[in-house]
């Protein structure tokens, strides 16, 4: 099994490496067969990089949190992050992603926007 990155390089394989975080040989998370394989399954970058992502939160997620004289080890929490990055991935692969709205209405942000909108016009029949 192999492992290969080039910094600056366009392969998909590099820039998948690059959006996981592969980078570098002593610490591989994939070798390049792996990674091939998960490409020719996925769609993009993105979303092979979601996968691989996927693949590593299962991984660590067999990790366990413990103490030993004095220091606490939380090593779940890598599964965790891994989950998160592909929830991301995968928000980008879709083409989507989430955008809070801004009032601009003098409102609080905790004001329901129907709150706002419902108002009491009376109209009389007349034009000014």
């Amino acid at each position: 099994m192999t492992w290969t990155y080039t910094q600056g390089s366009t392969t998909v394989r590099n820039r998948v490496r690059l959006e996981i975080g592969d980078t570098d040989e002593a610490r591989a998370l994939f070798s390049d067969e792996e990674l091939d394989d998960l490409i020719v399954q996925e769609t993009s970058v993105y979303a092979t990089a979601a996968r691989a992502c996927e693949s590593l939160s299962v991984r660590f997620a067999r990790d366990f949190d413990f103490s030993a004289d004095g220091a606490s080890f939380r090593k779940s929490s890598v599964g965790q992050m891994y989950a998160q990055m592909a929830k991301r991935l995968r928000a980008r692969a879709r083409g989507t992603t989430t955008v809070m709205p801004q009032r601009v209405d003098g409102y609080s942000q905790t004001t329901p926007s129907d709150d706002v909108t419902r108002t009491t016009a009376t109209f009389d029949g007349r034009f000014p």
